[in-house]
């Protein structure tokens, strides 16, 4: 409910001023151009008017109060209008019980909004306000031109004010909101179809790119990994070489620190003197000053020996003076006593001649005060006649108005008794025509939702079948992603150890040309008799594979021949060879080596050769190579083991740990180029991997294919289905409207029906009630005629009562006056003696007070004397103490300098030997900068070294933990250069590569997969977003078409009751969307025929806009309603019908009326007035139904009672 209104500088409002709004209907009346629609303008701004032009100006900072030309008043620079809600029911979504809403504006052209005092943007108080009917350009307000334009609008604008009361305006804003998002959601598919396109072309080029960084990895890795080794060496042999610098500089050290202990010592005890000789210096200082203390205390006591002997005899002079005042003093007190009392009994005369005269003058005074009495209660008799007469007056001005109202309302229930037996027939035709209607309705409907229920089921079994299949395709895409990463991953690795292979990686080299140059011989020429390697005979399962590597060691790199031709081309120098081989015969391989049987040992798991696999002609050498070499789980079941068979046998565990016939032991990491038959086993393995992926991958591609095919044929059947669907419930929803709104109808006539059949009975029993109470009203005013002439008599008697007290009072006036002159004679006398007396007791008091103080000074100067006398003799007996101390200090003083002296001579011999140790300190510090120079040499080598590492390889060498250097790591160093040569070539013949590609394609996969995810999530966005535009539409077609048949029975029936009769109906535009149709008005006054709303007189096109505007409220009603001037075409009859509509909403809604009628005025609960007393200033006043004249002018009377 709107409580209250607040308006500061708005306008022609220059002052603060509040209108406050009670229960029921507020009256705002004022003459023209007094400002009275300045209030209705203050709520159409604050609640968010921005067109200066419906404010009734050309900018908006028009608003703000200006002062007129030669006016004392200065402009304002602010304008603020604040409205305040009874929020108590939570009309409004804010938990306060009150809202205070309030707009700002300054000269500067800045303005702002508040809620709650609190700042915020126009949006939110439209959020605020949007639902609840109230609004700049809402229902809740209407104005004189708004109802004619609302009546002359087109039937699109006039919607409008119906899609308010709906609530549909905020649908709107939804569905607005929506569609924008929607257009965003396409421009991004768009972009980012085009994004993914790119990135997946990308991601196939990096892929490449990659597969090369990956090779140069593991080159530069185990170049780093070199280096580091080499690094390493040269770092402990640097920190070795330090380290022996450092013995030296801390065996210097300790010796320093020695010398430093000595000399702190000798230092510490020089020190130690010092500190005495300044103690001793200290304390000679003291006596000194004592002494000079002493001194001055000397003087200090002979100066006030010598001052009090002075003042003695200046207080003996001072004595004798104050003995003879006090002499003097005291001859004058008596002369003053004897006038003191002769001066008291002239007073006590005067004061018994005052009393008397007093005592006369009360008496008059009280006659006084009893006819005033009685002329205040005559003036109240009189005001209380007035007033009845004002009364009586209005009472029979209204039994008049109310005689001449029946009498008109008798003429008037005879035209409606003739209507209503016409509407009665014309009603009985209409319920005939609805009750088929609604029959067809109804089977049209019920078929409908038939066709709706079947639609629903199968689209229920449709998207289940959809959901399950994208759930089975998302799997298939993650196994086929996984898949293909997998696939990816062993192609690489494949292709790495291909090229090992090609390249006969980590075979020896001179083996590696034989080899060469027998695949290339011609079968047909001379053989060497190389059948190949030993790693070339034999298939090992790539579990098993590194433990023969192991187990073969270098025989893995073993020359295998059936002849001795290649032993005879190296003895008689037809073959060179480069490097050292190692060669063997299978012809020579002895069959009768029998190896021991170790099966049963619980520690063996197999014989070697047993995990190899070859043809029967090799079988003998692999029985040869591998038969003494036995299978363990771990090493120490290979200790155990081999301790028991020493010498015999060779073990090897699982966790590829050697134990050789010697019981030599290796262990860690093997050399990855060494291993060659791990590496053959593994590319088989590889390869078969390779051959079942792709097989999976193809299958998992085929699958998603037939998914996607499903998905799609099943989703354009969903959306056939969802289309059907729609267009079954448009149409159930238009039947349902329909039947609704023919049952409705159809009820409406009806009760129309019954009330048409009662109506001309009560219009009859009306005739006769209208015929007795003319009657009554005619006696009633004869009867108030003769009571106001009996009140005029009162008052005639009451005037000449009140003329003869007033001659009796003047009378008793004149006598009190005369008294009054002789009291204030008196008074004058008794005043003098009165200030006589006071200066006589006044002088006796101060000549006593004279006589104490001299007696009191006389005291003061004998006291004082006697204390001079014991300080003269108290200075005396300090002086001979003083004297006495003085010669103890000089006798301590002499004490004090022998004392130095024996000290300084010792503190002498102490500098001396620290002199000396100084010395030696000076020749330890300089050995010692030598050796540093030697130790910062190598530091500097071992800072390069560690730079470089740091550099090159983002090492921190000093971090890494150091052993010892081995005999064998020393020995190796020079291969270890030579692998170090060869990777460096290795790398440059790579040629280009781009490292980050790596990284790159990790990226690239990351960001693909993301892409692709938002691309699916954007699609599903805007078949939601889709959905939302389709709910809305239905939801506001519903709401729509509720809200304007309730509406427009609304209407029918305010209409006839505002008419009193005729008929009215609201028309939706056919052939047209719902939520596009304008809506037409369609009416017949009473005793007319159906006419266009143009060819209606003024009064009626007002009260149809208002009646149509009340209707909207009822449906949907407002916390208020601003009515400005609408009553102004209304003629009296008009506007009593008129109050008595705006009556009917009272319970839900307050009225606040602008007006100039009386007639309307006589309906108020609360009556404002504006005036402009000042020049171009509104002014709220207090006023009576008398005080408003029939301009609406305001009389002076209440201006000045305002004022009051």
């Amino acid at each position: 409910m709107l409580k209250a209104l607040e308006l500061t500088g708005f306008k022609s409002f220059a002052d603060k001023t509040r209108f406050e709004f009670p229960e029921g209907i507020t009256v705002v009346v004022g003459p023209n151009g007094s400002g009275k629609s300045n209030v209705v303008d203050a709520v159409k701004w604050v609640l968010g008017t921005t067109s200066a032009k419906s404010l009734r100006g050309k900018e908006m900072s028009d608003v703000i109060f200006k002062s007129p030309n030669q006016s004392s008043r200065r402009d304002v620079n602010s304008a603020e209008a604040t409205i305040i809600f009874d929020n108590s029911v939570r009309i409004l979504p804010l938990e306060q019980d009150e809202v205070r809403v309030t707009r700002r504006v300054y000269r500067s052209g800045e303005g702002e909004y508040l809620i709650n005092d609190e700042p915020c943007r126009l949006k939110d108080i439209k959020n605020l306000i949007r639902g609840t009917g109230i609004g700049a350009d809402a229902y809740s307000i209407i104005e004189q031109g708004k109802v004619s334009r609302m009546l002359e609008a087109s039937s699109k604008d006039r919607r409008q004010i119906f899609e308010e009361a709906a609530g549909i305006s905020r649908f709107k804003a939804k569905k607005l909101e929506t569609l924008r998002r929607l257009d965003r959601v396409d421009q991004n598919l768009l972009r980012l179809s085009d994004i993914v396109d790119e990135v997946e072309g990308r991601l196939k080029a990096v892929r490449n790119q990659a597969t090369k960084a990956r090779r140069y990895k593991e080159y530069s890795d185990r170049l780093q990994q070199l280096r580091t080794q080499i690094g390493l060496a040269q770092w402990r042999q640097l920190n070795e070489q330090i380290q022996v610098f450092d013995d030296q500089i801390e065996e210097v050290e300790t010796q320093s620190n020695e010398l430093n202990l000595q000399f702190e010592q000798s230092s510490q005890a020089v020190s130690e003197f010092d500190i005495q000789l300044e103690r001793l210096a200290g304390d000679l200082q003291r006596q000194e000053e004592l002494s000079a203390g002493v001194r001055e205390k000397i003087a200090e006591s002979v100066t006030t020996q010598s001052v009090q002997t002075q003042r003695l005899e200046e207080l003996a002079n001072e004595i004798a003076r104050h003995r003879i005042q006090l002499a003097v003093t005291q001859s004058g007190v008596g002369g003053i006593a004897n006038r003191l009392s002769s001066t008291q009994d002239d007073l006590d005369e005067s004061q018994n001649r005052l009393a008397a005269t007093q005592s006369q003058l009360q008496i008059l005074q009280d006659q006084q005060a009893d006819l005033q009495l009685q002329a205040n209660q005559l003036q109240i008799d009189t005001e209380q006649q007035r007033e009845s007469q004002v009364t009586v007056t209005k009472q029979v001005s209204d039994a008049e108005s109310a005689f001449n109202q029946l009498a008109a309302t008798t003429e008037t229930l005879e035209h409606q008794h003739q209507e209503t037996s016409e509407q009665l027939n014309r009603v009985q035709s209409t319920i005939s025509t609805l009750e088929e209607d609604s029959a067809r309705h109804q089977e049209q409907a019920e078929l409908l939702t038939a066709a709706l229920n079947s639609a629903e089921e199968e689209l229920e079994v449709v998207t289940r079948e959809v959901a399950d299949n994208r759930h089975v395709y998302s799997r298939r895409q993650e196994n086929l992603q996984a898949l293909t990463e997998r696939l990816t991953a062993v192609r690489e690795r494949s292709n790495v150890l291909e090229e090992l292979e090609t390249r006969n990686s980590g075979i020896n080299e001179t083996i590696r040309h034989l080899l060469e140059k027998q695949h290339s011989t011609d079968p047909g020429d001379d053989s060497l008799g190389v059948i190949g390697l030993v790693a070339d005979l034999l298939e090992v399962d790539f579990s098993s594979a590194n433990l023969i590597d192991l187990a073969l060691g270098k025989n893995t790199q073993l020359l295998v021949t059936d002849n001795d031709r290649l032993l005879d081309a190296c003895r008689i120098g037809r073959m060179q060879l480069e490097s050292q081989i190692t060669i063997i015969n299978l012809n020579n391989i002895d069959s009768s080596f029998q190896p021991l049987t170790l099966e049963d040992d619980p520690n063996v798991v197999c014989r070697a050769d047993q995990l190899v696999h070859c043809i029967d002609k090799y079988r003998p050498l692999f029985f040869m190579l591998l038969s003494d070499t036995w299978i363990t789980q771990d090493l120490t079941s290979a200790q155990q083991l081999w301790q028991r068979h020493r010498g015999q046998i060779q073990v090897i565990t699982k966790a590829g740990e050697r134990l050789d016939h010697h019981g030599v032991v290796t262990m860690g990491p093997p050399d990855s180029s060494s291993e060659i038959i791990s590496r053959r086993s593994e590319l088989r393995n590889l390869k078969q991997d390779i051959y079942i992926l792709e097989a999976q991958v193809q299958d998992n591609r085929d699958e998603q294919e037939r998914l996607q095919a499903n998905i799609e044929q099943q989703d354009s059947q969903l959306n056939n289905l969802r289309e059907f669907m729609q267009r079954k419930r448009t149409s159930l929803h238009e039947q349902q409207v329909n039947l609704q709104r023919c049952l409705d109808r159809l009820e409406i006539e009806q009760k129309q029906q019954q009330n048409l059949d009662s109506g001309l009975r009560k219009i009859q029993a009306q005739q006769t009630s209208t015929a007795t109470a003319s009657k009554i009203q005619e006696t009633e005013l004869a009867t108030l005629n003769k009571y106001l002439q009996e009140i005029n008599s009162s008052l005639s008697r009451f005037t000449k009562a009140s003329h003869e007290l007033e001659r009796q009072n003047q009378t008793l006036t004149s006598r009190a006056v005369q008294l009054r002159v002789e009291a204030g004679k008196s008074e004058q006398r008794v005043s003098a003696l009165k200030s006589q007396l006071q200066q006589y007791a006044q002088d006796h008091e101060e000549r006593q007070t004279v006589v104490e103080d001299q007696a009191q000074l006389l005291k003061q100067a004998q006291l004082r004397h006697n204390a001079s006398t014991m300080q003269i003799l108290t200075a005396t007996s300090r002086i001979a103490g003083h004297y006495l101390t003085k010669e103890q200090y000089r006798e301590t003083t002499f004490a004090i300098r022998d004392r130095q002296d024996e000290i300084g001579a010792e503190r002498k011999r102490e500098a001396r030997t620290g002199d000396k140790l100084r010395k030696e300190m000076d020749i330890l510090v300089s050995k010692r900068h030598e050796i540093e120079l030697s130790s910062g040499e190598l530091r500097s080598q071992r800072t390069t070294l560690e730079e470089r590492l740091r550099e090159d390889y983002d090492i921190e060498i000093s971090s890494l933990q150091l052993d010892e250097e081995t005999e064998e790591e020393t020995q190796q160093r020079e291969e270890v250069e030579r692998e170090i040569e060869s990777l460096r070539r290795k790398l440059n013949n790579i040629g280009a590569v781009n490292m980050e590609a790596l990284g790159e394609l990790t990226d690239l996969e990351e960001r693909f997969n993301t892409l692709s995810g938002q691309f699916q999530d954007l699609t599903l966005a805007k078949q939601s977003l889709e959905k939302i535009i389709q709910r809305i539409d239905a939801d506001s077609r519903r709401l729509f078409l509720e809200t304007l048949e309730t509406i427009r029975q609304n209407f029918q029936q305010l209409y006839r009751k505002a008419f009193g009769g005729g008929q009215a109906d609201i028309i939706l535009e056919e052939g047209v969307d719902t939520l596009e149709a304008g809506v037409e008005i369609v009416t017949s006054p009473p005793g007319k025929p159906a006419i266009n709303i143009s060819l209606l007189s003024g009064g009626e096109k007002a009260l149809t806009a208002v009646s149509l505007l009340l209707a909207i409220f009822q449906f949907r009603p407002s916390p208020f309603c601003l009515l400005d001037e609408v009553d102004a075409p209304f003629d009296e009859a008009n506007i009593g019908r008129f109050i008595n509509v705006l009556k009917d909403f009272l319970d839900f809604t307050r009225f606040i009326i602008v007006t100039h009628s009386k007639k309307t005025m006589t309906a108020a609960d609360t009556l404002y007035g504006v005036t402009m007393q000042e020049s171009g200033v509104s002014k709220q006043v207090s006023v009576r139904f008398e005080d408003v004249g029939t301009n609406g002018e305001i009389s002076d009377d209440a201006v000045r009672r305002d004022a009051a």
